[in-house]
């Protein structure tokens, strides 16, 4: 990928111009605004760019798109959409030689994110997207993740990061919701206690013993911490990681963040010989120096309502862990 930075707010000419002040971005949660002509969409294009841009978020219960899509022709009005968070140009130029892909920063607005991918023709357009259709979707998925950590960065739960700071020394930034709480050994759950829309926090640590990430381990360490510290109704009750065929539903990475390698994991949740089930998200670090592996999870139980919101909010709490 080639990416294109849009100046910091600064004019360029150095001489001490006043800076440039853009309005604030619009736009709901995972809302991409999807520019391309009108040929071009309803040709051969359609079905890819719906399988990009519309496919189902990865781990959750039922299908629920990636994004919300507004699609729009470049020969309208397309007023209304420059101050979009989110917005894809798609284009097709003869003068292309091979297929290309750019982003832009804070284009019009802040902050926005602005992918503009050409080709020579639909056809080219289209095998090139289906490569790098994961590729595209990173940019706005990490986009949307970071605005929500500002966010909770400016409001949050003040309760839970003191609950937690005073447990561990460690702070996060979880929704001002999260009133509830419970403290164990070294564990600690907060969460919305509602019957839908429920979000979840959960820290816990365990001994690192110098091996690397391994999905193995993670549900171990996982489902042993969440048996002992979240019980269900009765004795044979607990919540555990969900498993079909014998294997647990969830999908990991290692990756970096903030310079720091990460382990990342996407799964879905059961309560053990009980009905209630949703989905998770959680992010586990090494701290060396206490030989310790500390996990953030946030999950949800929502059977009435969308979840995708809800996760990828949890999702970007995690981010803002300390």
């Amino acid at each position: 990928m080639v990416l294109f930075y849009s100046c910091t707010g600064k004019s360029g000419t150095g001489q001490g111009s006043a800076a440039v002040h853009k309005p604030q971005s619009r736009g709901l949660a995972y809302e991409v605004a999807l520019i391309v002509p009108r040929a071009v969409y309803n040709g051969e294009l359609k079905d890819t760019l719906d399988a990009v841009l519309r496919c189902s978020t990865p781990v959750l219960p039922q299908h629920e798109p990636l994004f919300r899509v507004d699609v729009v022709y470049p020969d309208g009005n397309l007023t209304p959409w420059r101050t979009l968070r989110n917005r894809l140009i798609v284009e097709t130029d003869r003068s292309v030689k091979t297929p290309r892909m750019g982003v832009a920063r804070d284009v019009v607005a802040v902050p926005q994110v602005e992918v503009k991918v050409e080709a020579a023709s639909a056809h080219e357009l289209a095998v090139f997207l289906g490569r790098n259709k994961e590729r595209l979707q990173e940019v706005f998925v990490e986009a949307e993740l970071e605005y929500e950590a500002a966010n909770l960065r400016r409001k949050h739960s003040q309760r839970t990061l003191e609950e937690l700071k005073a447990l561990t020394g460690h702070t996060i930034c979880v929704p001002t919701g999260l009133k509830a709480s419970k403290q164990g050994m070294d564990f600690l759950w907060t969460g919305t206690n509602l019957n839908d829309k429920d979000q979840n926090f959960v820290f816990y640590s365990y001994l690192w013993d110098g091996q690397p990430f391994s999905p193995e381990r993670y549900v171990a360490a996982r489902d042993s911490a969440l048996q002992a510290n979240i019980p269900g109704s009765r004795p044979d009750q607990w919540m555990q990681t969900a498993r079909e065929a014998g294997q647990p539903l969830i999908l990991t990475r290692t990756r970096t963040l903030y310079n720091m390698s990460v382990y990342e994991v996407h799964g879905l949740w059961e309560m053990h010989d009980g009905a209630l089930g949703g989905a998770f998200v959680a992010l586990e670090r090494v701290d060396s120096a206490a030989r310790r592996v500390l996990v953030t999870e946030g999950f949800i139980y929502s059977p009435h309502s969308p979840k995708r919101d809800l996760l990828r909010q949890m999702e970007a709490a995690l981010r803002t862990f300390r």
